[in-house]
């Protein structure tokens, strides 16, 4: 029996440090709110949709410069069997015969091969050097629209990310009040016993510890609500667990911060306004611009009576080389049409940007006051937080000397409870407004 328990402990041991070894690979720690950042920007699908839009782009602009001088070269072979000739009557006299008289003549050759290669390219070409211009543009407006989707996931990963943190530390809060309300209902139930409170003194003991209970069931739920929302926002697996680890308690505040003036937004709408414009100039050029192209030709022919492999046959080629002019004519309806839509569009972003001007002198401005009013929140609830804790330990005293009512206790202690509730909420909003005006100085 001994042997047998050596045997099986080191298996034992061994499954218990896989086990363990399989639940660390599945827990993500995160210790400050850079480090989820740096997360999300390698695994978001917001993020890698953004980088593969960007590539889309990059190869849009490649592929316009390219277009500039379109270079075409086609190659064409027919292979032809001529099974009945055509018949042509000429004068008999041109070949010894009485003249007014015509003799049948079949001409041509049965068997014909011809080969030709026309390579082209466009020397002036309007359209295709405005495309240029609208890809780059593009290519422009999707970076910044990836910057600005960027700041938004950042944002919302930033408000999860506190609102976690406040929770957390809510949540210990509630459990120790609730083990102090439990000890209140029981020190409650031994004096009603004894006759010393009443009934209603008992019942709103129980009341305020139902109320814990069921706040703490609440905090937990919005915890775990916050937990997924991280899921969501950083493309996280459902079955791996987060654990953020920075606390109310070592959170560093900064003395000051101020919000820069932002101009992506601004740059955004500029940037559709110009590609709009420059769009509704690569349609009117293609509507209407001539284009001017060099064009070479090289044209072999093989013809035979015998067979198309026939080595005596005759051979022929003959070449060219010209410049041709191609211009977009009878007016196409559709491309009217969308010529018009472009210039509408044009109008519309023009109206936008220039609401974007205005919006972005307000917003970086609306940070900065969102940053004094949670700064001010904050001051105010560290102050009530200790206050009304001196106010319960008072309390507290007072009741045990039997100069006040249980009822006044219960009030001291729950405004003690909402004041540590509302100091963690307000801390965790602090820098959450300090983490916008971050976030927004370093994605410009």
């Amino acid at each position: 029996m001994h042997q047998g328990k050596t045997y099986y402990f080191p298996l034992f041991l061994f499954f218990i440090l896989f086990v363990e070894n399989l639940s660390a690979q599945n827990t993500l720690q995160f210790n400050t709110i850079d480090s989820l950042f740096i997360y999300a920007e390698q695994n978001s699908a917001a993020i890698k949709t953004g980088n593969q839009q960007s590539l889309s782009a990059k190869w849009t602009k490649i592929a316009a410069i390219g277009n500039t001088i379109n270079l075409k070269s086609p190659l064409s072979t027919s292979w032809t069997n001529n099974t009945v000739l055509p018949i042509s009557y000429l004068p008999a006299e041109a070949f010894g015969g009485p003249a007014g008289t015509f003799k049948q003549v079949s001409l041509g050759q049965q068997y014909v091969i011809n080969t030709a290669i026309t390579p082209q390219i466009d020397i002036i070409n309007p359209a295709a050097w405005a495309r240029i211009k609208s890809a780059d543009l593009n290519q422009q407006l999707v970076e910044t629209n990836n910057l600005i989707t960027k700041k938004t996931l950042f944002e919302s990963i930033a408000a999860a990310y506190y609102n976690i943190i406040a929770i957390q530390s809510q949540i210990k809060k509630i459990e120790q009040s609730v083990n102090a309300a439990d000890s209140i209902v029981y020190s409650m139930k031994n004096k009603f016993t004894q006759g010393i409170v009443r009934e209603q003194e008992l019942n709103n003991a129980t009341i305020n510890l139902l109320n814990l209970q069921d706040k703490l069931i609440q905090a937990q739920a919005a915890l775990e609500q916050n937990y997924n929302s991280i899921k969501i926002l950083c493309d996280l697996p459902d079955e791996s667990e987060i654990v953020i680890t920075e606390t109310i308690q070592n959170i560093a505040l900064v003395n000051t911060t101020t919000a820069l003036p932002s101009h992506l937004y601004e740059k955004q709408f500029q940037l559709q306004s110009d590609f709009l414009k420059s769009e509704l100039t690569t349609n009117r050029l293609t509507s209407f611009a001539p284009t001017l192209s060099l064009m070479f030709n090289q044209n072999w022919q093989q013809n035979s009576n015998k067979n198309f492999n026939d080595d005596n046959a005759n051979h022929f080629s003959s070449q060219y080389v010209g410049l041709k002019i191609s211009v977009p004519f009878p007016l196409d309806v559709n491309r009217l049409s969308t010529n018009y839509t472009s210039k509408i569009n044009y109008n519309i972003s023009s109206i936008s940007r220039d609401h974007a001007l205005l919006q972005n002198e307000i917003n970086y401005k609306q940070l900065n006051l969102d940053y004094q009013k949670a700064n001010s929140t904050y001051s105010t609830a560290k102050q009530i937080s200790e206050l009304k804790e001196k106010n319960y330990m008072s309390s507290v005293n007072q009741y045990n000397e039997g100069v006040i009512s249980s009822d006044i206790l219960l009030t001291a202690f729950n405004d003690k409870i909402n004041a540590q509730l509302n100091y963690s909420a307000a801390l965790a909003g602090l820098k959450y407004a300090e983490s916008k005006i971050n976030i927004n100085n370093s994605i410009q």
